[in-house]
């Protein structure tokens, strides 16, 4: 019997899973998870591997080595902890408790990315963002390196951050929301469309191509829950309209005011 029963338990501690909230990440039923846990059988070869990749871990450490919750907290990343944060809690500041460190993965180390996507060394050595504190703090940030997803003065443009919560390893995603897909070719920005026979990550921008893809494609994904911009849009001339009209709606609001006090 090897040692991923142990292993799960002590996962589930750092993470602070129920034995039914680890079950339903990877499509589970809750009792097999008991049964990991207590030796009485093993996960298939298919759920250990989304389990190393979902939490950063090698599929060799789960398997033949008896991890300490010290050795968890220290393994990745994608635990939520690393030396930095623990430093910053011990230091208890009113920063630390509004913000998170997210990794983020610029254009320039996209595709060495996609390479070392398990490297936990080459991961906490990208660099960081502080962003504003969320209730999952397994967050990501990716550049913008298209301009797929930027239409009419609108959307995201090439240098922009996007903050993305990572998925489940059975990527059930939601029509028509933005993600953060990551395949063995590259690095996609963009909403599902999803149909029954049809798979496709489409662009804002209409002179892109929709991308045909399969789920069993898919190394990583994460849904976008925010981004940052340094550019200022322009208004469109709907918008400028649209402004226009409500300040001549409040000026004559303002009139007839004048005139119904007048009058009493």
């Amino acid at each position: 019997m090897s040692v991923i029963g142990k292993n799960i338990r002590k996962i589930r501690t750092v993470k602070k899973l129920s034995q039914a909230a680890f079950a339903e990440i990877f499509d589970l039923a809750r009792p097999s998870v008991g049964a990991y846990e207590e030796e009485r059988s093993e996960p298939k070869v298919d759920t250990i591997i989304q389990i190393a990749n979902y939490f950063g871990i090698s599929v060799d450490a789960l398997l033949t080595k008896e991890m300490t919750i010290n050795d968890l907290y220290n393994f990745n990343v994608h635990l939520g902890e690393d030396v930095d944060n623990e430093v910053s809690k011990k230091k208890k500041t009113d920063l630390s408790t509004d913000i998170i460190k997210s990794v983020l993965v610029p254009a320039d180390k996209q595709l060495e990315y996609i390479v070392h996507i398990n490297n936990r060394d080459f991961v906490t050595k990208l660099p960081k963002v502080w962003i504003p504190k969320h209730h999952d703090r397994n967050i990501r940030a990716f550049e913008m390196t298209a301009d797929d997803m930027h239409n009419h003065f609108h959307g995201l443009n090439i240098g922009d951050l996007v903050f993305g919560k990572k998925m489940n390893p059975t990527f059930r995603f939601t029509n028509g929301k933005l993600y953060v897909i990551i395949t063995s070719e590259k690095i996609i920005i963009r909403r599902v469309k999803l149909s029954k026979d049809k798979f496709e990550l489409i662009p804002d921008n209409s002179n892109f191509n929709p991308i045909d893809t399969r789920k069993e494609d898919i190394m990583e994904a994460w849904e976008v829950i925010g981004y940052f911009t340094q550019k200022i849009e322009a208004p469109t001339l709907i918008s400028e309209r649209i402004v226009h009209l409500e300040n001549q709606f409040e000026m004559l609001n303002k009139r007839l005011q004048k005139i119904e006090s007048s009058n009493g």
